[in-house]
This record gives C-alpha cells, structure tokens and sequence, in this order.
C-alpha cells in the first residue's frame, strides 16, 4: 500500500516537472484541438476493386543485371492490389490468391525461406486467402483477408506477432496477427502497423516511440483513443493521419516535422489531434515524415517534410511545413498514394502523376520539384513503388 502511494507521488511529481520544462512547441501540441470522436460512419471497403495488369517503370532494388526495367510483369493479370516493399512486391488477384516476386528478404516473399534470393516470375504464396487487400512497409508484408483478419510475414517477427517480443528471426510464411479482426483497410509503417475496423476505429501495435500508440507503455496490440469514424488511416514516419467521415483530418505522434499541424514544431501527443486548414478529405496517404490528403474537389495538399521535393512546392531542400499545401500542377485527381518521399496521384482519367525523390521513379524521375506524369499502356487503378495496376483502354 505505502509502495503504491509513494509511486503515485513520484508519478505526479514527474507531471509536474514535465510540464513546468515544457517548451513552447510541447505546449502548443497540448493546446491543440483534440479530434471529434462524434459520429457512428464507417469506412467503405471497395468491395469490387477494379483489375488490371502489374507493369513496372524500373527493376525493384537489388534485382540481378539485366532485369528489363519497364514492361508488364509476366502472370499478374486480374490483379486488384499490390504492395511494392523495395525488393519486393506481392499482389492480390481477384480470384483472392496473392502472388510475390523479387529479392526475398528474411522471408518477404512468404514462400517458406528466410535465404536471400531472387525470384524472377511471380509465385502463388499457399496457405492465405481469400485475400481483399495487400499492404506493406518495407519487407513485411500485411493481407487483409476478405473474413477481415489479417496475415503477415516478413522481415519483422516483431509486427507480424502483433507487438509480442518473440526473438528477431524473419516470418518466412503467412501467419495470422493475433487478435486483429473487423478489418477493412491498414496503414502500416516501419516500426508499427494500424489496421482500419469496419466500426470507424483504428487499431495499432508495435514501437511506440513517438507516442503513435497512444499515451502508453507496451508494444501489444490496442485500440487508438481518442479518433473515432475514421473511413481512411496511413503512416506518415513518426506521425499517424486518419481521414474522419466528416472531412476532416486527424493526426498524433511526433510533430518534429510538423505533421500535427501544429506549430512551432516538436514534441509529441498521443492524443489525436485536428490538422487544421483541412475539409472535405476524402483519402489520406504517408511517406518518409511527409503526408498527403485528396479533397474532395480533387485537390492534393501535403505537409511535413519537402526533402526532395516531397511536398509538391517547387522546392527541393530538406524544408517542413505543418500547414498543408497544394500540391500545384495537377489535374483533378480521384486516387492518392506515398512511397518514402515520392507522392503519387491518379488523376480522373487514369492518369499518374509523380512527384518528390526519383529513387523509385528510375528514368522517369522529376527534373523539377513539381508533379511529372509517368507514362503506361493503359488507365492507372492504384500504384505502389515500382509499380502500377494498370486497365484496359
């Protein structure tokens, strides 16, 4: 008992010169406007995504001499989603099978191996499925299945069981993350993974270094306080976004980049916090500290970090702004997308436009800091690093 009371004590205490040392940008995220959590409305899962042919613009990282840089990839036809980890990509057909090829890394392939090597044709991953939607950061790879649980595998043992510390050795086949169910879409990062319910509530696990889990000890799964209605969610780095059903835009981890919206920049809120100067959003996406929103005018704005020119502005240094800004020079856009500090949009026609570093962009990279289109056979449906869905004419 005595224990106990002195504990709280000294937990208080540390309250108390926590924030008496809090320097003005810590005082401004606290001050903040916290993120409405009124309204019921759910996500709406694309239940009949549109299919299409997988081509690629330039060879995934770290692919053997000679590999053609551009073309459709052999066998990925009627596919409806794909997640390009580097050296990796997987996809989903929509038959609900899903496919990886590329460089296997500590088991992002999912085909049963944790040696590295390379895997020039697409190979069906057994034991998963049906599939609705793929995802991935970097070699760990996450399927949402159509019951909406999810399976992952990879480099990450760590985020493949959901948070629990079970030694350091890669997932070479699909497992299912314990505990994740009702789930409709991710947004998984580099260190953690959140995963979108049907219920409009977003649930998290991993590192929680900058407070992306919330205010909290652990690394197991939980479910994110404080956001509620949420139709869209996407890592940016260090910060969380989610699209709320009203429009508007929600954000919390660190804010060293600016990407709570708040300034001057720094410290950090677990507390989800409203991104101002954001309406009618309908889709959310987040690269390397840097975030996209889709207006529903078509419109892309983008705030934190505009290395390379991330933010769409016309400059390349290694700059931040946490007030969102349009992207300029593009047209009316339907679909948004990130990969590290490359911005994507396709635009009403099927048009995809690239913007920021040109490392995934290989010869198509920008000259300037302003969007470029990238050049296909046919109408974008989505794209991820290296690689796009493709339809028809």
């Amino acid at each position: 008992m005595a224990g106990g009371f002195w504990l709280r004590v000294a937990v208080a205490g540390a309250a108390v010169v926590s924030l008496a040392g809090c320097g003005k940008a810590d005082l401004a995220v606290l001050k903040a406007p916290g993120c409405p959590e009124e309204g019921s409305a759910r996500p709406a899962r694309e239940e009949d995504r549109p299919a299409g042919t997988v081509w690629a613009w330039a060879p995934l990282f770290q692919a053997p001499e000679g590999t053609p840089g551009e073309g459709a990839v052999p066998g990925l036809t009627d596919v409806v989603s794909v997640a390009d980890g580097g050296h990796t990509l997987v996809a989903v057909r929509s038959d609900g099978t899903v496919w990886s090829y590329g460089t296997n890394v500590d088991g992002s392939l999912g085909h049963g191996s944790r040696e590295r090597h390379y895997l020039a044709e697409p190979r069906r991953i057994t034991g998963i499925g049906p599939a609705h939607a793929v995802y991935g950061s970097g070699p760990t790879f996450y399927v949402v299945l159509r019951d909406g649980t999810v399976a992952a595998w990879g480099s990450d043992r760590f985020l493949v069981k959901g948070g629990k510390r079970e030694g350091y050795a890669g997932v070479a086949t699909p497992e299912r993350v314990p505990g994740v169910r009702g789930v409709a879409a991710m947004g998984p990062g580099s260190l953690n993974a959140f995963a979108l319910r049907g219920d409009g509530r977003v649930l998290g696990w991993g590192i929680n270094l900058t407070d992306v889990l919330g205010d909290r000890d652990g690394t197991r799964l939980t479910t994110i306080d404080g956001v509620r209605g949420v139709v869209d969610v996407a890592s940016a780095g260090g910060a969380v976004v989610a699209a709320t059903a009203d429009g508007r835009v929600c954000a919390w981890g660190g804010n060293a980049h600016g990407l709570l919206g708040v300034e001057p920049r720094g410290g950090q809120s677990g507390r989800p916090v409203l991104v101002r100067g954001l309406t009618d959003v309908v889709q959310v996406a987040g690269g390397s500290d840097v975030a996209y929103a889709l207006g529903r005018d078509g419109t892309v704005r983008a705030w934190g970090r505009g290395a390379s020119g991330a933010l769409g502005d016309g400059d390349r240094s290694d700059h931040t702004s946490a007030r969102p800004v349009r992207v300029e020079g593009l047209p009316r856009i339907r679909r948004i997308a990130a990969h590290g500090l490359t911005g994507y949009a396709i635009d009403t026609s099927g048009g995809l436009w690239a913007w920021g570093s040109g490392l995934t962009l290989g010869d198509h990279a920008p000259r300037t800091a302003r969007p470029v289109r990238i050049p296909l056979p046919g109408p974008a449906l989505d794209v991820s690093g290296h690689h796009a869905i493709v339809g028809a004419r």
